[in-house]
């Protein structure tokens, strides 16, 4: 009898313990974590199937790789005719990352449809629009308006350099919206502006990358020697000198003055050596700058690059030909740089505008004798401009000026910084409000690179050498501590 009454009481004592278990504080937490852990599942779940079923996007690669860029929603969002994007693939080849980029034009606009045509079932179409020999995921931008095409084809949206260790081409950038923005551009525009570039005396050759840009913006480039031309051909939208090492000769002079007179627009770049070119420097000052003999050398290390006190990062000041580079995630780079200056009298019409400006604490040094970086008893005092426009309105005729003091200004290895949005930036505004001189950026498929200024350099590496390590040294010994205390 004692053994079935303790048989009950073990029974009724199991019982109580998980009739206890379900009522108390633990029973509570658990059911709490419980219940929440649901909740946050079936919000996943519904959130998910909403993003599906919206086909919501969101591009998380550090390039932006699948987002078109401002420049191009602008462009896209002032059509007035109807474009078509034709894809040139075969079925279930198509290039994955292509596609969605092309499939954001489509989306942007109901002027741009996109359309894949596949060439093994349409083997004829390409040749409606292009004599060219077409190669598979490649476009063509037609214009159903007015009848234009443009072929754009795939190793044009390919960026690809040698490795000269394996000898090996590698892909390191994706040019999909460059190359198909630029193409809408050439479609819906009816009249290409011209840049002339002008040679014959040892300037500084334009390289690749340049005429890239260049021919990305809609402008032709053609070569001029001033030296037989009897005047600067009448389509010229742009005439461009880049740092001559040789003088003009008074002919030329006046047939480039004649030339601005009658509302042309130039740009020209300058180099240490072209204090010493009186005709060509006649024509800057005639539009009231002034070049400073010396090469700039910068002080404030917020200022300059790689450690080199001539490899320039300067304040891009405020003009509609700097707003884009001013806006831009890199900075303008101006190596070896000259400065230049407003003439202390100009005439009335002319307007002078600083483009480029160093510090307060940049000198300039005589180009014949250097001998040292630092700064001397004899250098010139800075800050100076090493970009200035000028502007000139006469008789109801408008002229436009811009000078940048070192010919590597828009050299192919600048262009990869700032200095690409500025050249857009100054292109475009010679152009006019009508023109249409967009040059979207290559996206990289290489690792993101920073460009840090010496004083940006020092201070993280102050911060990864001393500073956290001190840090982690400290709270070592005040945990330490703590424990012999307790």
């Amino acid at each position: 009898m004692k053994k079935s009454g303790s048989s009950e009481n073990e029974k009724m004592g199991l019982f109580g313990k998980i009739k206890a278990s379900f009522s108390g504080r633990k029973f509570r937490g658990r059911m709490y974590i419980t219940t929440l852990t649901a909740i946050v599942f079936v919000m996943v779940f519904v959130v998910n199937m909403l993003v599906t079923k919206m086909n919501i996007q969101i591009d998380l690669s550090s390039q932006k790789m699948y987002t078109l860029t401002g420049d191009t929603k602008k462009l896209v969002s002032g059509l007035s005719d109807d474009i078509t994007i034709y894809f040139l693939a075969q079925t279930g080849n198509e290039l994955e990352l292509f596609k969605k980029i092309a499939e954001k034009y489509d989306g942007l606009s109901d002027k741009i449809k996109l359309e894949y045509k596949d060439p093994v079932l349409y083997p004829t179409f390409a040749k409606d629009y292009t004599q060219d020999e077409v190669s598979e995921n490649s476009f063509i931008v037609v214009d159903n308006t007015n009848g234009r095409a443009k072929y754009v084809g795939y190793n044009d949206m390919l960026v690809q350099e040698m490795d000269y260790q394996t000898y090996q081409t590698n892909t390191t950038g994706i040019d999909v919206e460059g190359e198909l923005t630029s193409a809408i551009q050439y479609v819906t525009s009816t009249d290409l502006p011209v840049m002339y570039v002008v040679e014959g005396h040892g300037e500084t050759a334009v390289g690749s990358v340049f005429k890239e840009s260049i021919n990305k913006m809609n402008l032709s480039i053609k070569n001029i020697k001033t030296i037989s031309a009897t005047s600067i051909p009448e389509d010229c939208g742009i005439l461009y000198v880049n740092a001559p090492t040789t003088d003009f000769t008074e002919e030329e002079t006046t047939m480039i003055k004649n030339y601005l007179a009658s509302g042309g627009d130039m740009i020209a770049t300058v180099n240490y050596k072209t204090p010493g070119l009186k005709n060509y420097t006649s024509i800057l000052e005639y539009y009231g700058m002034e070049l400073v003999n010396g090469i700039v050398f910068e002080g404030n290390m917020d200022r300059l690059y790689s450690n080199n006190p001539m490899y320039l990062l300067p304040k891009v000041e405020s003009h509609e030909m700097t707003s884009k580079a001013a806006s831009a995630k890199v900075p303008v780079i101006m190596p070896q740089s000259i400065g230049i200056m407003a003439a202390e009298t100009t005439r009335s019409s002319l307007t002078l505008t600083p483009l480029l400006t160093t510090s307060e604490s940049s000198y300039a040094k005589d180009p014949k004798n250097i001998t040292t970086a630092e700064k001397k008893s004899g250098d010139i005092n800075g800050p100076f401009n090493i970009g200035m426009a000028a502007t000139e309105t006469y008789n109801g005729t408008d002229t436009k000026v811009a000078v940048y003091t070192t010919e590597f200004t828009f050299d192919d290895n600048t262009l990869s910084y700032g200095n690409l949005d500025l050249l857009s930036g100054t292109i475009s505004y010679m152009l006019g409000e009508g023109s249409s001189t967009l040059s979207i950026p290559t996206k990289s498929v290489a690792q993101e690179q920073i460009y840090p200024s010496q004083a940006e350099g020092l201070a993280w590496g102050g911060i990864i050498i001393l500073i956290l390590p001190a840090a982690i040294l400290s709270m070592g010994i005040i945990v330490s501590l703590r424990r012999r205390k307790k």
